[in-house]
């Protein structure tokens, strides 16, 4: 599904409810980013699974090989690491939020560790299996050992839009049309919490209108009568 489905549902529902609506779309947008990092944290937190439709797919990215005199967050002189930047992720045990960050051709996966454990192993020279290595992350930058030219993801970002598309030509942005990384259970949750939290609309006048009037609804169109916003 995407953004402008669940919009549309927001808005069609609140303009079935309310006589004035001046809903805007930035601040919708805003509201189901931040519904949807809460419910991915709290569905993990239930049931340390990933779900494949939260992810999205950082294609192949060149790394910038740093050392000390490039980056003041590498701290040791002697050592070089590989150096890529990531869109902000949602913050989930293990690093999961990254859900994998691997080499080009899928060849190397590298596994999440402290900076200072990074540190350690690239100071040792620590031998490394062909098949895997290690990153750590400083704010957006992933510091990745043993060094490596390219680098693809697959993440849970927390403001999807930021994430660009590839079309396997050239970069787009992303786009209100564009699939958005969410399950659909989730995206009803959220559509209820916006209508019936930020909106105060009521919750039982909401699932009434969803499953008895004839809006054409996209989001909300099934599995709505046992839907809480709760």
């Amino acid at each position: 599904m995407t953004i402008e489905e669940l919009i549309y549902d927001i808005k069609e529902i609140e303009a079935a409810l309310e006589d004035d609506s001046e809903l805007e779309d930035p601040w919708l947008l805003h509201k189901i980013n931040n519904y949807r990092a809460a419910g991915i944290a709290e569905q993990y937190e239930a049931f340390p699974v990933v779900d494949p439709s939260w992810l999205q797919s950082i294609p192949l990215t060149t790394t910038e090989q740093v050392k000390a005199s490039d980056d003041p967050s590498v701290t040791e002189g002697s050592i070089d690491l590989s150096r890529v930047t990531l869109p902000e992720v949602i913050s989930l045990p293990e690093d999961m939020g990254v859900y994998r960050l691997s080499g080009s051709g899928g060849i190397i996966g590298f596994e999440p560790t402290d900076y200072d454990t990074l540190v350690m192993k690239a100071l040792v020279g620590e031998p490394m299996a062909p098949s895997y290595g290690y990153y750590a992350r400083i704010g957006l930058f992933a510091y990745i050992y043993p060094q490596v030219m390219e680098v693809k993801a697959n993440i849970i970002a927390a403001d999807p839009t930021s994430v660009q598309i590839y079309t396997g030509s050239e970069y787009r942005d992303f786009t209100v049309s564009d699939q958005y990384p969410i399950d659909p259970r989730m995206a009803q949750m959220i559509i209820l919490k916006i209508l019936t939290v930020d909106l105060k609309l009521n919750e039982q006048a909401v699932l009434d209108l969803v499953n008895d009037s004839q809006v054409p609804l996209k989001v909300m169109k099934d599995g709505t009568s046992k839907s809480k916003s709760n």
